[in-house]
């Protein structure tokens, strides 16, 4: 993919190097030594979201490793993609509650509420055969679910919402959704996606939205577009320039005291296709930071940490080789990775998510191969989890992420639900971990 600037000149060129027909002037490869590399990762951008991957024969599934010493505790929040279905799954895999509302053509995210609610980015409404790629998901089909600790609707938004919803400063909801807009200066006949960030009530109502595209064009912190080349991933034809993957309310005030970067209206967002994590001022729309190109090939499920570090998973699709990578955003400096290489085999073209426990060690999903492993600092597996469950084509299911919570967070919202007593302190939104 090449690299252009942030003015109308040179986005021009994005118009240009796409032909007529829709098609991209191949990248060359003879006198760019990454060109080659570039070119294998956008092809993988290409290719629709899989739902699973070949089961070999003989493989295990649920929990393969479990390091008691030194894995962290905590219950595992898992969403699985084509069976739309969440479940809490203690340390050694054993199903402790799950959750799912036919029909869904998919669940791309689900997130636990302090009160037990589940938050779910869907897509309902439709049916196709399970194992399927994930391909041209109807715009009708988009929807925001809040289900109750047990299942039942609490309300449903259609909204053109995917990949992720968070908890955001009182109550309210934070969600990634798109529009489709033409825009002659990045494509002269083909609808551009602009993704686009929702601040919602806890009803679901649309409170404020801000378009992405807006701010990365807007001005504030430097920021070159990488060209994208049209695709049909979306039904028809359009140019998916940024695919946004993640959303975080950048919170915390010991660290706004430390950096005006952690300012209490800064979100923090994951752009796939421009291999870049940003950070932007929700009140001025300006684009604050950024960081990744150069470093990062189709990452996913960036997250800040308490030190004021972000944590990213790096999909790798240049290397076809997974991991993790850790920033310091203030100097650019990254202080932790994990990559493990390609002959370890640790890699999800699509999906792919990262925590920081709270021991130090990290879990990381593989999601197209249905895995998740937690490495310690020093990168060592401690504990590894399998899909246990199939497509009806015999492929293992895919996870979308992996979340661990601790025992007392989940235990109070069982407590409450049962009437034995209110949440402990950790229902509060400052204790929403990444």
């Amino acid at each position: 993919m090449g690299r252009h600037r942030r003015h109308l000149g040179a986005l021009a060129l994005l118009a240009g190097a796409c032909g007529g027909d829709g098609e991209a002037e191949p990248p060359r490869t003879d006198a760019d030594p990454d060109a080659a590399g570039r070119a294998a990762a956008a092809a993988l951008r290409g290719l629709p979201y899989l739902g699973g991957a070949p089961a070999p024969p003989g493989e295990g599934t649920g929990v393969l490793r479990h390091d008691r010493r030194r894995s962290a505790p905590g219950v595992n929040l898992v969403t699985i993609q084509l069976l739309g279905r969440t479940e809490l799954i203690d340390a050694d895999g054993v199903v402790l509650r799950s959750w799912s509302h036919p029909p869904s053509l998919t669940w791309e995210q689900a997130e636990l509420l302090p009160d037990g609610d589940l938050l779910v980015v869907a897509a309902r409404g439709g049916t196709r055969p399970e194992g399927e790629p994930v391909r041209g998901i109807p715009d009708d089909s988009r929807a925001l679910l809040r289900l109750d600790w047990d299942g039942a609707p609490v309300w449903e938004r259609r909204l053109l919402v995917h990949h992720d919803v968070a908890l955001a400063p009182g109550g309210r909801l934070v969600a990634l959704a798109f529009e489709r807009v033409h825009e002659p200066d990045l494509h002269r006949s083909i609808p551009v996606r602009d993704d686009r960030v929702l601040l919602l009530d806890p009803a679901g109502a649309v409170v404020e939205e801000r378009s992405l595209l807006a701010v990365l064009l807007g001005g504030g912190a430097p920021f070159e577009l990488f060209t994208v080349a049209p695709d049909d991933l979306g039904g028809a034809p359009w140019v998916d320039l940024l695919h946004a993957n993640s959303v975080e309310w950048m919170h915390g005030p010991a660290l706004e005291i430390d950096h005006p970067l952690y300012a209490p209206d800064h979100l923090l967002v994951c752009l796939r296709h421009q291999d870049r994590v940003v950070a932007l001022d929700w009140t001025s729309g300006a684009l604050v930071w950024s960081w990744g190109a150069g470093a990062l090939s189709g990452p996913h499920d960036a997250h800040l940490l308490p030190d004021g570090n972000v944590l990213v998973f790096d999909n790798g699709l240049d290397r076809r080789s997974s991991g993790g990578v850790e920033v310091d955003p203030r100097t650019g400096e990254v202080v932790w990775e994990y990559r493990p290489g390609p002959s370890a085999g640790f890699f999800t073209a699509s999906k792919g998510s990262i925590q920081r426990l709270a021991n130090g060690n990290t879990l990381l999903a593989e999601s197209d191969r249905g895995r998740a492993i937690e490495v310690t600092p020093a990168g060592e597996v401690v504990w590894e989890y399998r899909c246990p469950y199939l497509t009806p084509a015999g492929n293992r299911a895919a996870i979308v992420r992996m979340k661990r919570l601790p025992a007392a967070y989940v235990a109070g919202i069982a407590a409450a639900r049962s009437g034995a007593g209110a949440p402990a302190e950790t229902a509060a939104f400052d204790a929403m971990v990444r």
